[in-house]
């Protein structure tokens, strides 16, 4: 019976913990993202310990894999301090390292800041939770055409049909990763269909899948886009977009 009990109790804190707003991180970082100028040696990024206790802090990049072990991992960039301490209160900066590589010049390149936080270990039967903090790192290289602002014009958008379903392709022409913010199809006579927002690469495209959608011939679409700061920033409504033949 005490073993169930045991059980129980870590089962019903589990769902607690899981359910409650305050498990928001103590540790948290200045930016929303990254923006890395080829032509500065580093970047440095703010972390601050909002909480009332210390963390044990572990900070690394990926190339958008957040499931591969840091060992596997083969990226152009270092972080230091890789693992530190940081009390209640304190803050810390991490400083970003380019290692090298030679890394495409017409384009930017996306790779994602991660930042793992370790709470310190409680007596008793108390669940011990690492959260972690994920943010785009993008490597910018010098002398790249037009704006990273004014990318998401250069982003054209078409309906395609697979089979029995309707995608959504958007393509960047531009050389900069537009992160969209929010996407939704509006259709005359139909609920607001909100799909899931992503980011654009430079010169390729990513498809959004609609479920439910029958003819988009006459639906608008609205979007919004992330700058380099943070901000969200809403394109013009798009009344028409193309349906691929």
């Amino acid at each position: 019976m005490r073993l169930l009990s045991n059980a129980l109790r870590r089962g019903v804190l589990l769902a607690v913990c899981l359910a409650s707003p305050h498990l928001a991180a103590n540790v948290v970082i200045a930016n929303t993202r990254v923006v890395f100028p080829a032509d500065q040696p580093e970047v440095t990024v703010k972390l601050s310990n909002v909480g009332g206790t210390p963390s044990l802090v572990q900070a690394w990049i990926d190339d958008g894999s957040p499931q591969s072990q840091k060992q596997d991992l083969h990226i152009p960039f270092n972080v230091m301090p890789a693992m530190f301490r940081l009390d209640a209160g304190k803050g810390q900066s991490l400083r970003l390292f380019h290692a090298g590589d030679a890394m495409p010049t017409d384009r930017e390149s996306l790779y994602w800041l991660n930042v793992l936080e370790v709470p310190p270990k409680e007596s008793g039967n108390a669940l011990q939770l690492s959260l972690r903090s994920r943010i785009k790192l993008l490597y910018r290289p010098a002398g790249l055409q037009g704006q990273a602002r004014d990318a998401y014009q250069k982003i054209s958008w078409q309906w395609l049909r697979e089979g029995r379903q309707w995608l959504l392709v958007a393509e960047n022409a531009s050389p900069y990763v537009v992160n969209l913010a929010n996407l939704t199809v509006l259709q005359e006579g139909q609920a607001e269909m909100a799909l899931e927002p992503s980011h654009v690469l430079p010169f390729a495209s990513t498809r959004f899948r609609l479920e439910g959608m029958a003819n988009p011939a006459k639906a608008q679409l609205q979007y919004a886009f992330i700058d380099d700061h943070g901000a969200v920033r809403e394109a013009p409504p798009l009344t028409k977009v193309r349906v691929a033949d």
